[in-house]
């Protein structure tokens, strides 16, 4: 957070844009809460499409009205068998390549493999290299202008019902663990909330929370409805699928 921090007073001090690395959702609020807080600078986010989870700032001095956030698509096409080739496949090859997650905002599947945004600064570098998934052929192309991939979103909406709202609770429901499986995972520092490792499962949930529980998968909150006769809660959820 001090580098987002010093970024803005560079920002201030020479009148010149400035952009952070791409952030999960929860340093993503933390910085804009802080941020919103100072003078002669505007700040924007961008994620590529408005639903993105992992999002960059710019920061503008003052009503800066031409935001460029550095960053640029990349298409992967699989000539292979696609179906075979999940999201962590993709990410795990580009994290090989020696590439910081930080440089790189969402990873998306596609008819044909995948899409990612990455920082326009390694964008070349992972055009050139970036040549194999698992043991199939890749080609990459960049982006045209501001084109914007046919996402696939494979995954699952479920209702469930929880005793209450507790991570450890709706952890437990999500995944079919007993609570005191739930707890040992939590406590053992598997969970991450929006980004944040969390170990304590009495916090709260909210709507738009992204639960990761390592060795099981993620669920996103999206809605929370009211009581059922017996008094638990019905919430909705989102489970993406990685083939």
């Amino acid at each position: 957070m001090a580098r987002i921090i010093d970024l803005a007073e560079l920002c201030r001090r020479s009148s010149k844009q400035q952009v952070t690395d791409f952030l999960e959702p929860f340093l993503l609020k933390t910085a804009m809460d802080i941020l919103r807080g100072l003078d002669d600078v505007s700040v924007l986010d961008d994620g590529g499409y408005p639903e993105a989870e992992r999002k960059r700032l710019v920061l503008l001095p003052g009503e800066w009205e031409l935001p460029d956030s550095r960053s640029c698509w990349l298409m992967g096409e699989v000539r292979g068998e696609v179906d075979k080739i999940g999201h962590r496949d993709y990410l795990g090859s580009l994290l090989g390549l020696g590439i910081r997650r930080e440089k790189m905002g969402d990873l998306k599947l596609t008819k044909k493999g995948c899409a990612v945004l990455v920082d326009r600064d390694v964008a070349a570098y992972v055009e050139a290299h970036w040549n194999q998934v698992q043991r199939f052929p890749l080609s990459v192309r960049l982006g045209d202008g501001d084109e914007k991939p046919d996402f696939i979103e494979k995954g699952e909406e479920k209702s469930v019902t929880v005793a209450s709202l507790r991570f450890d609770a709706i952890v437990a429901a999500i995944w079919h663990l007993s609570r005191s499986k739930a707890d040992e995972a939590i406590s053992r520092g598997l969970l991450r909330v929006n980004g944040l490792e969390t170990s304590d499962g009495s916090r709260m949930a909210s709507v738009k929370d992204i639960l990761s529980l390592r060795g099981f998968g993620r669920a996103i909150l999206r809605e929370i409805g009211g009581p059922t006769k017996k008094g638990r809660i019905r919430i909705t959820i989102w489970q993406p699928v990685d083939r």
